[in-house]
């Protein structure tokens, strides 16, 4: 948009149908259906399980968008509709079904009840909240984890690399997931071992690792393990204050007197500017009714819990907030 002209409103207001037809694509696995070379798509249509004329109107508007080539009822790639397929290296499939999810939709069709009470969506899906509700849909929860740890990947490059992890001898990723990041760390640092701590379902399946010790559980009610530095990579935004407080507690109750405690955030700029991830802010306010914060509100929630911000490292892509027992 170039500079001085006005918001296309309407625009975006129906944005959502382009967002919607790309999570169906996505969800059909069309992309891993689709080659670089023209195929028919009622043939497509038969082996994605969709009824050809649907179809065949939901590829068009996203041809318009500029995913996938269409033309004489025929249907390829381009590169954006590529990047869509099942084992690309970018891993955009597992994040799209991700945000495309049930849970996710459903609750932001509540975002002005959440606007209005300050309650997260998913809360008018499921009174019990957004992680209660994985727990009782594996499926969907499945999706979700995997979403997350194509995000993750997606980070770790340009975030590991701005901070050394060699002075510690046991690193221990809290809500870790399915271990990236973590596995990212100890790449770094060769004499260190890893713990790896996350809800069973995350992790009951992962291959061995003979440097990562994997401990299942709950970091709200369960005993954390003992290292010499901790890592909550996007934990403490899913959380309102008391909660976040509670998890904070929790990592310094199991921590030592000169164990070190990481933060991999994104945090709001507090005099103003800019600041790129009101998108995730949006995210928590509709799901979990957690929220991004400024380095002051976390240096808070930090000292209710015993820990005091020692230093902080701007990244590409996030802050790492470094704290030390207080």
């Amino acid at each position: 948009m170039a500079e001085g002209e006005p918001v296309e409103v309407v625009a975006l207001a129906e944005a959502y149908l382009d967002s919607r037809c790309l999570h169906v694509a996505v969800n059909l696995d069309l992309a891993d259906a689709v080659t670089d070379d023209p195929r028919d798509l009622v043939e497509v249509a038969g082996e994605v399980g969709a009824d050809v004329g649907a179809l065949t109107r939901i590829v068009r508007h996203l041809v318009a968008l500029g995913v996938f080539e269409f033309r004489a009822g025929r249907i390829w790639h381009n590169d954006a509709s590529r990047s869509l397929r099942a084992d690309d290296p970018g891993g955009k499939a597992g994040l799209i079904k991700m945000i495309g999810l049930p849970v996710m939709w459903d609750s932001f069709s509540h975002l002005e009840a959440t606007v209005r009470t300050g309650r997260p969506g998913t809360e008018f899906v499921d009174s019990a909240g957004f992680f209660a509700y994985l727990d009782s849909h594996p499926g969907e929860s499945d999706v979700y984890d995997r979403g997350m740890t194509a995000m993750t990947v997606r980070r770790i490059a340009r975030i590991v690399p701005h901070y050394d992890f060699t002075p510690f001898g046991v690193i221990a990723d809290i809500g870790g997931g399915r271990g990236h990041l973590l596995r990212a760390v100890l790449e770094q640092t060769p004499e260190a071992r890893g713990v790896l701590f996350d809800r069973a379902q995350v992790v009951e399946d992962l291959a061995a690792d003979p440097r990562i010790e994997v401990q299942s559980g709950s970091f709200l009610s369960d005993v954390l393990p003992g290292a010499d530095c901790y890592l909550l990579s996007n934990v403490i935004h899913d959380w309102s204050d008391e909660d976040a407080v509670a998890v904070l507690t929790s990592v310094r109750a199991a921590a030592s007197p000169t164990s070190t405690l990481l933060l991999f955030e994104f945090v709001v700029p507090d005099d103003g500017t800019e600041f790129d991830a009101t998108d995730v802010d949006v995210f928590m306010l509709g799901l979990v009714g957690g929220r991004e914060r400024t380095l002051a509100e976390y240096a808070d929630l930090l000292g209710q819990a015993g820990w005091q911000v020692s230093s902080t490292v701007d990244t590409p892509v996030q802050t790492i907030i470094e704290a030390t027992t207080s």
